[in-house]
Order: C-alpha cells, then sequence, then structure tokens
C-alpha cells in the first residue's frame, strides 16, 4: 500500500535507522570517554518490517503465521554491559533527572540520562515540538473521520457480509483485532481461519483501496490548511538527518 500524504512528514525507514545509527555511535563516543569499551549492537537489515496495521490486518503471511498476534521482530541486544556500567550507559532512571541521584562512575559525573540519553538529546534538538504535535493531530484525525465516510462504511458493509458467507460474523476490521479470543499467548487455528478470511475479503471487497483513498483526501485537506507549519516540519527532519549522517560519516 502507498504511504498516506501525512507520511511525508515522517522519516522514511531509511532515515530512522540513519538516526538510530548516529544515536548508537554519539552513545559509544561517551562510553570511550568513561574508559567503558561499548559495540553498537548491528542492524539486521534482512528482517522485513511488520506489515501496515492501521486498517487492521493486511497481509496474507501474517494471517497464516501469527493470526490477529503482533509481530514483534527480533529482539534488541542487550548492551552486554556489567551493572554499572549500564548506569553509566542509562543513567538515572528518575523521572525527573535533575532531581534525581547523581552517579559518579571512576570519579567522572554520568549524565543524568546516562550517555544513551545525552545522545539523543543532542540530535533531537532539531525537533519542531509544534509542528510534530500538528502532523500527528492530522493523522489521527484523518483516522477517526474515514471510519465514517460513506464509501468506507459501504466497505466495511462488503467486507462483513464476505465474512458471514467464510463463517464469522464481524460488523467491522477492527472487531477482530479486539476479540478476546484472540487474546491469549497462543494463536488457536481459528484465529488464523478468521485472520485468513479477513485478509481474503479485505482483498476481494478492496476495502483497503477504498479505505486508504477516503482517508488520504481527508489528509489533504488538513495538510492544505497546515502547510507553513509543515514545511518547518520538513525543514527540521531534514537538519536531524543530516546530523546524523554527519556522525555515521565520522564513525
Amino acid at each position: 500500500m502507498d504511504r498516506l500524504p501525512i507520511a511525508r512528514y515522517s522519516y522514511t525507514d531509511t532515515e530512522t535507522a540513519t538516526i538510530e545509527s548516529a544515536e548508537q555511535i554519539l552513545t559509544q563516543r561517551c562510553l570511550h570517554s568513561f574508559g567503558i569499551d561499548y559495540e553498537p549492537p548491528q542492524q539486521d537489515t534482512r528482517s522485513p518490517a511488520p506489515a501496515d496495521r492501521r486498517y487492521g490486518l493486511a497481509s496474507a503471511d501474517e494471517a497464516a503465521r501469527l493470526g490477529y498476534h503482533p509481530d514483534l521482530g527480533p529482539l534488541p541486544e542487550a548492551p552486554g554491559l556489567t551493572d554499572e556500567e549500564l548506569r553509566v550507559f542509562y543513567g538515572s532512571r528518575q523521572a525527573d533527572p535533575a532531581g534525581g541521584e547523581r552517579i559518579v562512575y571512576k570519579g567522572k559525573e554520568v549524565p543524568a540520562r546516562g550517555c544513551l540519553g545525552q545522545s539523543v538529546a543532542k540530535l533531537a534538538k532539531y525537533d519542531h515540538p509544534q509542528a510534530a504535535q500538528i502532523a500527528r493531530r492530522i493523522s489521527t484525525q484523518s483516522y477517526e473521520d474515514a471510519l465514517t465516510e460513506p464509501s468506507v462504511q459501504k466497505g466495511f458493509g462488503a467486507w462483513s457480509a464476505c465474512m458471514e458467507e467464510a463463517g464469522f460474523r464481524y460488523a467491522s476490521p477492527l472487531q477482530p483485532l479486539n476479540d478476546k479470543a484472540f487474546k491469549g499467548e497462543d494463536v488457536s487455528a481459528k484465529e488464523k481461519q478468521t485472520a485468513a478470511a479477513d485478509v481474503g475479503c479485505k482483498e476481494e471487497t478492496g476495502l483497503l483501496d477504498i479505505w486508504f483513498k477516503a482517508e488520504s483526501a481527508l489528509q489533504q485537506a488538513d495538510i492544505d490548511k497546515n502547510t507553513a507549519v509543515l514545511k518547518e516540519l520538513r525543514t527540521a527532519h531534514r537538519q536531524r538527518v543530516e546530523a546524523a549522517r554527519r556522525v555515521v560519516a565520522a564513525g
């Protein structure tokens, strides 16, 4: 599926990976200043990202493997540090670092949020909170408004009829996501069957395309009303990514 219009004001997967790599490099430099050896975890670019579930389950592969259970992907690697070194890595875990405990490691004071928090903050200075909040509001509002669009409601009806023919009774594709029968630790055969029918009915009725087009139109109308501040957000994102690239290039 294509990206919604508001996605133009978000980081791409590649940009996010660059920022995270830069944060790890800055963290490594900070830890080295305390005499702590640390090698950032290698990013696994071979694993595909989980399918977007904004409109419910959309991947036949995930339906067959996981039903409605989320695809959490591989667990992040642990830093591989001692308890004392982890205190340098993370710093004070208190809600208010300014009033939290003062951490000293080998005679040197540790940043309040540790090396990791300090590194994240160095790149976060390029953030534009006001513009980001507007982008989030557009994304949330368009989703809620799209649910009441006549074309989407009609699509829900067609999907529901398709599901009933397959032996499953749901009024909308949001309902099986919240079915208590599918909240257990294990993925049952019925859950997989329901999920497979769900995805199949979305394909048969064209619901995903209908839903996407309806929400895209709503988003674009709202974006057109906020072009100036969203342009500032894209500039802020570009500055942050460029700063991250410089860090990565320097190593």
